[in-house]
Formats: structure tokens, C-alpha cells, sequence
């Protein structure tokens, strides 16, 4: 068994693609098409997308990490889909003004076959989750913008599941020690988004058997 993932937007652009601030991952997985946030406008991750030849239109459910614009911007692009399932944080008024169907997830749960969802974590005001896909044994931990704590994200996967095998998404310009401690329990680690210039090169000096680059476009096939 594999799981295919594409970036259709990150901070860091690539030839021939649109680019903005935001993130937006495109995951295939058990025969299932899965949407991990979508980036700040709906015509990025459209332009994106055909060039990269994914369908949109076949995606058969989302996950929202956090209400930021940034991560559920690109959301309009579904508009009027009534039966569209998006996993949320929270319940709220966004995702229904586009005419979707937000599910707010309460919990650490299994949300559909070998997805889970880490629950709601709040930090400051703002509750974010994280999305956990088991493949086979191995857990493949995404993240929006982490704004909890990379590390405690990864914590709160590692009591519930084990060891985690690979790691990618916004970091939020976390502290070394926060790198140290996900690098702990993640075999593979992939700072994207809001990271930070500072993690990505301090990921890739200290722990450069597990660093992954990433970028707009690209694609990452696991396991490894």
C-alpha cells in the first residue's frame, strides 16, 4: 500500500505554477481522494491543480486544519457543493456561507478508514487540528500551521498512535527545541508553509537523514 501526495500551494513557489502565501495538499489513499486545506483563493489551487493533472472536482472529502484564510480560502471553489465534507476544528459559519458540509470533529478520532483526526487544540483563542493517515503501521502526520506546538501536535499523535514515520506541513516558526523534540518521534520531517527559513535549515544541518524538501508542486510518494 502507498499514499501519493502533491502540493498544490505552499510559500515556496516553482516554475510554471502559481504562487501565494498558504498551503493546500492533495493526497490519494486507499482508493480515496483527500483535500488537506486549500491555500487562500480558489484560482491558485484551480490553476495549480490542472497543471499538475488532479482533478478537483474528484476530491470525496476535505480537511480544514484551522480558520485562517490561508488554509480555507481556496474552499470557494466548492461552493454550493451541499454534500462536500469538510473536517473542522470548530463549528462556524464559513464553510457554510460556501454551501458545504462542515463536520466539526471533537477529539482524537478516527474520521474515515485509517484517517484520524488529533481533535480541536486550542491555543490563545484559535482551535486547530492535525490529520494522522495510518499506512499499514506507519503514521503520517500533517499539519496546517501548528499553532499549538509542533511538538505537542506530534505528543498528542505519538500517546495515541506510536511513533510517527513521516511529518510535513506549517511548523509556525518553532522553537529549536520544539524541532528537537518532533525529531524524537518522526522518522521524516518536511517543514513547509509557515515554518521558517531558521527550521527548515536547522532541520536539515541537524537531522539531515530526515529532512524533506518541499515546495509548490511538489510530490511525495510513501513510504519511502
Amino acid at each position: 500500500m502507498e499514499l501519493k501526495m502533491v502540493i498544490l500551494n505552499d510559500n515556496e513557489p516553482s516554475p510554471g505554477l502559481k504562487n501565494e502565501w498558504g498551503w493546500s495538499l492533495f493526497i490519494e489513499f486507499k482508493g480515496k481522494k483527500i483535500l488537506f486545506d486549500a491555500d487562500t483563493s480558489a484560482e491558485i489551487i484551480k490553476y495549480n491543480s490542472k497543471k499538475l493533472n488532479i482533478d478537483l472536482d474528484s476530491v470525496d472529502f476535505a480537511f480544514l486544519s484551522h480558520y485562517h484564510m490561508d488554509h480555507y480560502g481556496g474552499y470557494g471553489y466548492f461552493a454550493g457543493k451541499k454534500s462536500f465534507k469538510v473536517y473542522t476544528p470548530d463549528d462556524d459559519k464559513i464553510l457554510r456561507e460556501f454551501g458545504l458540509l462542515p463536520i466539526e470533529v471533537k477529539g482524537f478520532k478516527e474520521i474515515e478508514d485509517s484517517v484520524f483526526s488529533t481533535g480541536a487544540i486550542a491555543s490563545f483563542g484559535l482551535k486547530e487540528h492535525a490529520m494522522v493517515i495510518r499506512l499499514d503501521y506507519l503514521n503520517i502526520l500533517i499539519v496546517g500551521c501548528s499553532h499549538p506546538g509542533i511538538d505537542n501536535i506530534a505528543k498528542i499523535v505519538y500517546e495515541n498512535l506510536g511513533e510517527i514515520y513521516f511529518t510535513i506541513g506549517g511548523f509556525h516558526e518553532p522553537s529549536l527545541k520544539a524541532l528537537d523534540k518532533l525529531a524524537e518521534i518522526s522518522k521524516y520531517v518536511a517543514p513547509a508553509h509557515c515554518s521558517g527559513n531558521k527550521a527548515k535549515e536547522y532541520v536539515k544541518k541537524n537531522y539531515s537523514s530526515k529532512y524533506i524538501e518541499t515546495k509548490t508542486g511538489s510530490k511525495i510518494i510513501l513510504p519511502f
